[in-house]
């Protein structure tokens, strides 16, 4: 970290008491007729301070402006014009015994005749401060506080600039000396520890020094207060003690989860820690050995050679050492010491212990506001992709905020329901959005920009009349638009230019008629097969026109006319397109019984027999085993198309391949796209919940459902495992489940009961398995 520059008072800084942070009270300058017991100087800067005023009364000013003020830089080249001052009236030290009269120092202001405040200017790349003197003598007592509401407002802008550039980048300490700049000289030329100086009130009161050169500093207890109330109301600090406050630091976070910059609680903390063993080990030897205190000489030198002689090099302040450090101060007996150095010293080591306590609290919460860093972060991320994607691709922006937080890294999914709460509210507040709950616990957000949204639902339009599959996207845009208009949402379509914004919604019209007219050809085609009646109606007509030469009668044409309509309304009826019919099994059964020793367990979603679709009428282009039906053949078919997404070939783990009912569910909505795709029975089936209904039952038809007895599943674990047919006759495969098993046995070896529930699933896998196969499934 910077070193503290030596002018600030550090014993001064040292013994501050506790700033209070509260409202704005009242607080007056008083007029000082004659100025009674002010020096030569003073008396001209009063007099300077009145025409000052006047002048700037005169300009017209209706408030109060920083600009207008006085300023202490502006003092030394007014005094000039002031022939009866000396050269030494008008030094530096004259000057600051005139301020400090003036500003009533030595009793605390009671009795001010200026007032002097600072703001904070830029210049060029730097902020430099400004200190203000007013003294408006025309009233008996004259408020203050409009002087000093003005200089801080318009100081806000700086400080939010420095704290928010502080917040990105930390001042990081000496690695092997990081506590050398809390340690300066005192008054008695003596080293002496000033824990305070590492504070960020310690920060502003350097920048505020430098705006005081070349006099000395007075301290500016007022913008400190008022500065402590705004940087804590915007959560740019932390408070660690009343007195000492730190910046609240954005943790930036590398792709492996550690951190790109020491966190400042840390810092801090090992500032603290190498500066109080620094100050503290030598004092306390020299208090001992004046007391004559033998016993505490041996611990000094214990803690010397275990925490200090023995360590690696680097004196790293570990929790051992800092608790080691801690404990041999409070033993020391400063309550027997009767001169002031005792006193003093026991002063400072229980300051600095009471900031390092509070450190290492601050340190234990690290996780948690890492953990709420990753989480904005992940919101902006998300915030910035709707936009970008509305921009680019003119579509709804999808995702699943269950998994965004998973990727993301927090893993503890007891706060998942929380923190989509939080995302959806954000969400709300500046796009268009719908949620789409699923039955496992998860949800499926669709967000757009709103600004954009005539553009959106054009583009949909388009995509669903060329795609089918866009149709959900589409009709979901068209929810979220009756949303925004109903009250209209003041950013709707405001990204898109009035012209484009007519155009576009009579090409969505224009698609709207196309798609109308397309649903209505295809149910004229599910109730008549046109071109198959026409057909059917010519090859008629030709047999009849036919006939009627051969037999050279044209009444056999007038018969054929009539007949040739019916037979071709017939064959357009018959061969028209036919609903197409589901995997009919028995819905609302929790359980269906598959065989010896084990049942599959399912979930169904819908209590209708026919309530969800699984695929066309093809059965013909198949040919089928010997006593296998149509249906059967058609569930086998969508479980072998889900099994490489649920159990798949390639994986990183043994875990892929065992599931339970629950984990069993949650894989097949996550690849719900990917298996509808990769089955033709399902294409044609848009609602999720069906197809992953049907997907699951065929899956459960088609695979191993081991069942645990009741007495031997533990509290939490899943009553039953589910393995594919394929996995189970595998022999690798099924040593490595049990390899796998037999590792969570092995850690788990103090729990008997869940050491006997790996043991049967071993002994399962390994010896029984030939009883879970198709071969010995029994009906």
């Amino acid at each position: 970290m910077e070193s503290t520059e030596q002018d600030i008072s550090f014993e001064e800084l040292a013994a501050s008491k506790p700033v209070e942070i509260q409202s704005l009270t009242p607080d007056y300058l008083f007029l000082n007729e004659g100025a009674v017991g002010l020096s030569a100087a003073a008396r001209c800067i009063l007099d300077e301070l009145r025409d000052w005023h006047k002048k700037t009364e005169k300009h017209g000013s209706r408030g109060i402006h920083p600009s207008y003020l006085l300023t202490l830089d502006k003092l030394a080249e007014l005094l000039n014009k002031y022939r009866n001052l000396s050269e030494q009236a008008k030094s530096p030290p004259s000057i600051d015994l005139a301020l400090r009269q003036l500003v009533d120092y030595e009793k605390k202001g009671k009795n001010k005749s200026a007032y002097i405040y600072p703001f904070l200017v830029r210049n060029g790349a730097k902020v430099l401060a400004r200190i203000a003197i007013a003294s408006p003598q025309k009233e008996a007592k004259t408020d203050v506080t409009p002087y000093r509401v003005a200089c801080f407002e318009f100081s806000e802008e700086m400080i939010d600039l420095i704290l928010q550039n502080r917040a990105k980048k930390p001042k990081l300490p000496d690695e092997d000396n990081p506590g050398a700049f809390l340690l300066h000289k005192n008054k008695a030329g003596k080293n002496w520890l000033f824990p305070k100086l590492a504070s960020i009130e310690a920060e502003f009161s350097t920048l505020l020094k430098r705006g005081f050169l070349p006099y000395s500093y007075i301290p500016m207890t007022d913008f400190l207060r008022d500065f402590l109330n705004y940087s804590l109301k915007k959560n740019y600090i932390m408070k660690i003690l009343p007195d000492y406050h730190l910046i609240l630091d954005d943790l930036q976070l590398n792709p492996d989860g550690s951190y790109v910059n020491q966190p400042e609680v840390i810092a801090h903390y090992r500032c603290q820690v190498d500066a109080l063993e620094k100050f503290a080990i030598p004092y306390l030897k020299e208090l001992s050995e004046r007391a004559g205190y033998s016993l505490f000489k041996g611990k000094i030198a214990d803690f010397e050679q275990t925490h200090i002689q023995m360590v690696e090099p680097g004196r790293k302040q570990n929790s051992e050492k800092v608790k080691a450090l801690i404990d041999l101060i409070n033993e020391y007996p400063f309550d027997r010491e009767t001169d002031d150095l005792g006193k003093r010293v026991s002063e400072t080591c229980r300051s600095s212990i009471q900031i390092i306590s509070k450190l290492i609290e601050e340190k234990d919460k690290l996780i948690q506001r890492k953990e709420e860093n990753v989480f904005k972060s992940l919101k902006i991320r998300i915030l910035n992709k709707i936009t970008e994607n509305t921009l680019q691709d003119q579509t709804l922006y999808k995702f699943s905020p269950e998994q965004k937080l998973k990727s993301s890294g927090l893993l503890d999914e007891t706060r998942y329901p929380a923190l989509v709460e939080e995302l959806k509210k954000e969400i709300s507040e500046q796009y268009g959005m719908k949620v789409i709950e699923k039955p496992d616990q998860t949800s499926e957000i669709y967000a757009v920009d709103p600004g954009y949204m005539a553009a959106v639902l054009h583009k949909l339009s388009s995509m669903a009349v060329s795609n089918p599959s866009y149709q959900k996207d589409l009709e979901i845009a068209r929810e979220i638009n009756a949303t925004l208009s109903n009250p209209k949402h003041p950013g709707l379509n405001a990204k898109l230019k009035a012209e484009n914004i007519i155009k576009l919604q009579q090409g969505i019209q224009a698609l709207e008629q196309i798609e109308s007219e397309k649903q209505k050809s295809q149910e004229f085609a599910k109730k008549f097969n046109l071109p198959m009646g026409m057909l059917g109606f010519v090859a008629s007509m030709i047999l009849f026109l036919i006939a009627s030469v051969h037999f050279r009668t044209t009444g056999i044409l007038f018969v054929g006319i009539p007949v040739s309509v019916f037979l071709g309304l017939m064959l357009a009826f018959y061969f028209r397109d036919k609903e197409k019919k589901d995997i009919f099994f028995a819905g609302g059964a929790g359980s269906i019984s598959l065989g010896s020793g084990f049942k599959g367990e399912y979930g169904s979603t819908t209590s209708s027999s026919d309530s969800f679709y699984s695929g066309d009428d093809s059965e013909e282009e198949h040919t089928y085993t010997k006593g296998e039906t149509p249906k059967e053949k058609k569930v086998s078919l969508i479980a072998k198309g889900a099994e490489r997404f649920v159990f798949p070939n390639r994986f990183t783990k043994i875990t892929d391949k065992i599931h339970d009912s629950r984990s069993l569910r949650k894989k097949i909505y996550e690849n719900v796209d990917n298996i509808r795709n990769s089955v033709a029975h399902l294409k044609g089936e848009k609602d999720d919940d069906k197809v992953a209904s049907t997907i699951e039952y065929a899956l459960l038809q088609n695979s191993a459902t081991i069942t645990i007895p009741d007495d031997l599943v533990p509290h939490g674990m899943s009553g039953s495992i589910i393995l594919s047919h394929t996995d189970l006759k595998a022999p690798l495969i099924r040593d490595q489940i049990s390899e796998f098993l037999r590792s969570e046995a092995q850690k788990k070896k103090f729990d008997k009961k869940l050491v006997k529930y790996y043991t049967f699933l071993i002994n399962t896998i390994e010896i029984e398995y030939y009883k879970y196969l198709p071969s010995r499934k029994k009906k």
